[in-house]
Order: structure tokens, then C-alpha cells, then sequence
């Protein structure tokens, strides 16, 4: 009875499973992390992509255009969205948005924003049960149109 209690064999087996299922579990966040970072990178970098394209004269309406300029930006991520981009008028630098007919006392015209969104929704690399399989990511840019006629 004593020689089978001292009897070691497997015991390293048995450690090694048990830290490899940890390990991987713990490698598996860390791409999922690395990847949902790299996601919003690009979808930040494709929101910018339509916004600058906005703030070039004469496209400040040009939807279209911006949508399409934030598609081609972000031609990596897989389900980006980019919804309709909007102009936002404000009195002063990051004020309360106004009509773009407002008169702004001591400023006369309302200052022009052009601000564009991108979304995607990114699965997991591993589904577990009872967390979502998948993280919604967005990312927006709101650059002040420089001059408006």
C-alpha cells in the first residue's frame, strides 16, 4: 500500500494539462484583445479617412463621398458600417450644436464640424457560454470644417 501512495508517475502529465488549459485560455483574451485593438484602430483610422474628406471645400455635403472615402479606409475590417455622416454647427469651439442658420453673437456665423462614424461588429476567437460572442466597435471623427462659404 505504501508503494502505491509514493508512485509518482504521471504526476507531471497531470500538471501539464493543467497548465496548458489555463495557458491558452489566457492566450485566447490576449488575441481576442489584440485583435478587438487592431479593429478599433482601423475604424478609427477609416472615421478619419471620411472626415478629412469632408473638411476639403466644396464636399462639407458630399455624403456619399465620405461614406465611400471611410470604406475605402477601413477595406480590412470585416462588417464596417459607416452610417450617413452629419455637419454640426456650433457658436464657439465645442459649444451646444445650433442650426447652421444661426447668427452667433460676436462670431457671425456658426463654426462647421464634419463628423463621420464607422462601425463594426467583431467576433471572438473563442465563444464561451453566457458571455456575447462578439464586441460592437465604433469609432467617430469630428473635424472643424477650416472655412465655409
Amino acid at each position: 500500500m505504501t508503494r502505491l501512495l509514493q508512485n509518482e508517475s504521471g504526476q507531471a502529465l497531470i500538471e501539464f494539462a493543467m497548465f496548458i488549459s489555463v495557458f491558452v485560455l489566457i492566450l485566447a483574451g490576449v488575441v481576442d484583445y489584440g485583435i478587438y485593438i487592431r479593429t478599433e484602430m482601423m475604424l478609427t483610422e477609416a472615421a478619419a479617412a471620411g472626415a478629412q474628406l469632408g473638411i476639403i471645400p466644396g464636399n462639407q455635403k458630399n455624403y456619399g463621398g465620405m461614406q465611400f472615402a471611410a470604406q475605402q479606409a477601413g477595406t480590412g475590417i470585416s462588417g464596417l458600417v459607416v452610417p450617413t455622416p452629419v455637419n454640426i454647427y456650433t457658436c464657439t469651439p465645442g459649444g451646444a450644436a445650433v442650426s447652421s442658420l444661426t447668427t452667433c453673437i460676436g462670431y457671425g456665423t456658426p463654426i462647421m464640424y464634419v463628423q463621420v462614424t464607422a462601425n463594426a461588429n467583431v467576433p471572438a476567437v473563442l465563444k464561451w457560454s453566457g458571455i456575447s460572442s462578439s464586441l460592437q466597435l465604433s469609432a467617430t471623427a469630428t473635424y472643424r470644417v477650416p472655412w465655409t462659404k
